[in-house]
């Protein structure tokens, strides 16, 4: 049998491109019957109404960039573009969500893991609003991803109801944040910033007992 690691996250959120890396790590340590899954939270789905609530104006915005960067200076290799919030102001979260649940439902999760990964990079190190339809179609061509079954699934909807279920599966399941891990149906539970080497342990625990 194979277990099934839920991975929640939101794109826009720092602390999730650091889920992301500690993916990246992981992955490679886990046994063959494990199999992940990509779920998305809103934590960015109203981007000017977070902002809001850390001043008016541009004063949220540009104290949010200083809070990403001082955060982002504690790991290597994750060095945000300068103009990342300053200049670069995504409206919400939910467009590049409904970009990876749209590969995850035509290639597969791996493939969806791939798209997460660009749609990272290119909103934290090239500073490209992901939020918008047109930068999230130029990543999807970059990953020669762009096909007519994916737009197909962007455009019906269908890609916004999965985002839609998974806000709700997230709130069923009290997910604390992003990034969270939640496998062996609950019986594990990581948030925040984990230590790889345990993550993989539990994850290996949990598929030796499945097996």
């Amino acid at each position: 049998m194979t277990v099934t690691i839920n991975f929640y996250s939101d794109l826009l959120c720092f602390w999730g491109w650091v889920g992301q890396q500690h993916n990246d790590q992981v992955m490679p340590l886990c046994d063959d019957n494990v199999e992940w899954k990509h779920h998305c939270l809103d934590l960015y789905g109203n981007v000017p109404e977070r902002m809001r609530g850390l001043g008016e104006g541009d004063k949220g915005y540009m104290k949010y960039a200083e809070i990403t960067e001082r955060l982002m200076a504690r790991f290597d290799g994750l060095d945000v573009h300068p103009d990342l919030w300053r200049k670069v102001r995504p409206t919400s979260s939910l467009m590049p969500h409904q970009a990876v649940k749209a590969v995850a439902y035509v290639a597969g999760e791996k493939e969806a893991h791939d798209v997460e990964r660009a749609l990272r990079e290119a909103f934290f190190c090239d500073a490209r609003d992901i939020s918008h339809f047109g930068v999230m179609k130029d990543v999807l061509s970059d990953l020669h991803l762009a096909v007519p079954d994916v737009m197909e699934c962007l455009q019906s909807g269908h890609a916004l109801a999965t985002v839609y279920g998974d806000i709700k599966r997230a709130e069923t399941d009290k997910v604390p944040g992003s990034p969270a891990w939640i496998f062996d149906e609950g019986r594990y539970r990581f948030f925040g910033q984990v230590d790889v080497e345990s993550l993989a342990f539990a994850i290996n625990k949990a598929a030796a007992k499945q097996a």
